[in-house]
């Protein structure tokens, strides 16, 4: 089986924090910035204002389910539907690292709702979610928008191919926001043993990509 990482490509965890989580949510350091154009961590450009510049709504896309062997299989028509904050707040959460995942500083606008309906049925989900401009090395990522469930919450039928085991109970589900860079359209499933918690705090440990698109008809 290959281990595959979430689309936006950072992987980590962190604990503590003040503000972001609310009640007993960890908040993993995240700190609600004044505005929008306020900079996260003093890295320039990391701001929420760059996250909504890229923002879509709709996305239409053919979707594949991807077999432990790497295969894409059964494509299906995917519609994807997000619905953005009336008035966005942007976070900033610190980098931080462990043994064996780091993530460096990120940026992100909660308060998304992902509609994410494939025509077969397999998945039929209104999600909350997140968008993320995220940063590695010093270098600003790709924005993209991260809706999070579990297994045991999906209202589609979809299930994992027997081969994959019990590599996981939550589900990301990644759509990668592409401003101008068209050839960066698309997204992925992820399935990862990491918690909801950690993926609204913007924290994408390594893990299965159950499905992707845009895919072959």
């Amino acid at each position: 089986m290959r281990w595959l990482l979430v689309l936006l490509g950072v992987v980590g965890c962190s604990g503590g924090g003040d503000d972001a989580g609310g009640g007993s949510t960890p908040s993993f350091g995240g700190k609600k910035l004044a505005s929008l154009a306020d900079t996260c961590e003093g890295i320039a450009g990391l701001t929420g204002q760059a996250v909504l510049d890229q923002k879509a709504e709709n996305v239409q896309a053919k979707l594949g389910y991807v077999t432990a062997q790497g295969t894409k299989v059964s494509p299906t028509d995917l519609t994807l539907d997000l619905t953005w904050p009336a008035s966005p707040v942007a976070t900033c959460y610190p980098a931080h690292e462990e043994v064996g995942a780091a993530t460096g500083p990120r940026v992100g606008i909660a308060g998304l709702e992902m509609r994410f309906v494939t025509a077969d049925g397999k998945f039929d989900e209104t999600l909350d979610a997140t968008g993320w401009l995220t940063t590695q090395s010093g270098a600003l990522g790709t924005a993209g928008v991260v809706g999070v469930t579990t297994r045991s919450a999906l209202h589609g039928s979809w299930e994992p191919f027997p081969d994959y085991g019990q590599a996981g109970s939550t589900l990301s589900f990644v759509n990668r926001l592409t401003g101008a860079t068209s050839a960066q359209a698309g997204g992925n499933i992820n399935m990862t043993a990491g918690t909801p918690d950690e993926i609204r705090a913007g924290i994408f440990r390594s893990g299965f990509a159950m499905a992707v698109w845009p895919t072959a008809p």
